[in-house]
């Protein structure tokens, strides 16, 4: 155990990287490690002749599309429910 949390070692791609993290942040990073590598997998089952680069590119462009369309989604989410509460807000003193 470090100061700063737990440290990994993980290998993706023949790319070794020492990962940190807390406690409570330690499921989060095993989740997040473990996406990368199923993408991975998944990517050079699909195409076993494609660079590891390219790989690498393609996996991360799709976890990026997947968090802004989750992002998109989240802030169209929020601005619905607050024009709700604001008609609600406003039903409910319109009766008082």
């Amino acid at each position: 155990m470090t100061e700063n949390g737990q440290e990994n070692e993980i290998e993706i791609l023949g790319c070794r990287v020492k990962t940190r993290s807390e406690d409570n942040d330690r499921e989060v990073a095993q989740a997040v490690i473990e996406l990368v590598q199923r993408e991975v997998s998944e990517l050079q089952k699909a195409r076993p002749s494609m660079r590891s680069t390219d790989v690498a590119v393609l996996v991360a462009l799709k976890i990026a599309t997947e968090k802004v369309k989750l992002e998109n989604d989240f802030k169209t989410t929020v601005l619905r429910l607050e024009s709700s509460m604001e008609l609600t807000m406003t039903q409910l003193q319109n009766r008082s």
